[in-house]
């Protein structure tokens, strides 16, 4: 056919061509042809980086270039970095100075703007409707005055006929009471007073014919005020407080023994000054003292009070504390 006569005319053709133009190859100077290409191409890459780091070396490392050669590098060659570079760290004098300036100027500020750096938002006029988001002031202001209004509460709501053998009342407004009523009818009266006065009222007793009395809960205080202390009391007028917190006391028949020895907490902006106060007064007195000092404008609070009931007389034990100015 004629395509198959077609690649015999091409197979021969090609073989002859092959045999006419057919030579041998020499190995060994292939392999050296190349080692010199090798060689030289090594040799100039080795100059040119002898001359760049001369290069470097002399004028310093270029702007476009920091940070991206490596230290080890560059400490080699004895390269300086760029004049852009950032420049070294403070020393530990010139750190020492600016702690000590800035240590003064805090020192100078009033402390209004202290309270501001630590929490901006308690210079403005936020709603606080529990304890412990009241301000320091707040805190003994609440103190002052829901303690008298929780014993005036008892003065008025426990019957006749039950007597008391231990009377607490803690910050905020927790409170336990014990004690003893001749007729249970007395003890079921003074417990449903209680229950609505209180948050989480609890008592431990269970039958309906018992006569003791034991209670604990959060009294619900009818007519808080956050303004019974208006400031801190100045270091130069701690004495003078504690001298007319005695008067007051000594003028409403109670006297009390405990207001030498402060316990001090330093707070940084102020100091805590905390007295364990003591009486022997009866509870009549006791009460009107402390409906007068709420009323009244000594910078005290009074955080715990606990009235233990003996053969003659109640002993009451306190602490009450001050916020002193640094």
């Amino acid at each position: 056919m004629i395509h198959m006569n077609l690649i015999a005319v091409a197979e021969k053709s090609t073989a002859g061509n092959v045999s006419q133009h057919l030579h041998v190859t020499n190995v060994a100077d292939v392999e050296r042809q190349h080692k010199k290409k090798y060689l030289t191409a090594a040799l100039a890459a080795l100059v040119a980086f002898v001359a760049f780091s001369g290069f470097l070396s002399f004028k310093g490392v270029p702007e476009v270039l920091d940070g991206v050669l490596p230290d080890s590098y560059l400490n080699l060659i004895g390269a300086k970095k760029s004049a852009t570079t950032a420049p070294a760290g403070p020393t530990a004098a010139e750190i020492a100075e600016q702690e000590n300036a800035i240590a003064k100027a805090r020192a100078a500020m009033p402390v209004n703007a202290i309270v501001g750096e630590i929490n901006p938002q308690a210079l403005f006029n936020n709603k606080r409707t529990e304890y412990n988001s009241y301000l320091p002031l707040e805190k003994l202001s609440f103190q002052k005055t829901s303690l008298a209004q929780f014993l005036s509460f008892l003065n008025t709501a426990v019957p006749d006929d039950i007597g008391f053998t231990q009377c607490v009342y803690q910050a905020p407004n927790y409170y336990y009471l014990r004690g003893v009523a001749i007729k249970a009818s007395s003890q079921h009266t003074l417990m449903d007073r209680l229950k609505a006065v209180s948050k989480s009222f609890q008592s431990p007793i269970a039958s309906e014919a018992a006569t003791e009395v034991a209670a604990f809960g959060q009294f619900s205080v009818p007519q808080p005020r956050l303004d019974a202390v208006q400031s801190f009391v100045p270091a130069s007028e701690i004495n003078s407080e504690i001298k007319a917190f005695k008067a007051l006391a000594s003028s409403n028949k109670v006297a009390l023994k405990g207001l030498e020895k402060p316990i001090v907490e330093d707070f940084g902006v102020y100091k805590r000054y905390a007295y364990n106060v003591t009486s022997t007064a009866d509870f009549a007195d006791l009460l009107n003292f402390f409906n007068v000092f709420a009323e009244s404008p000594l910078r005290i609070g009074v955080p715990k009070t606990d009235i233990k009931f003996a053969k003659k007389n109640p002993q009451t034990a306190m602490r009450i504390e001050m916020f002193v100015l640094r």
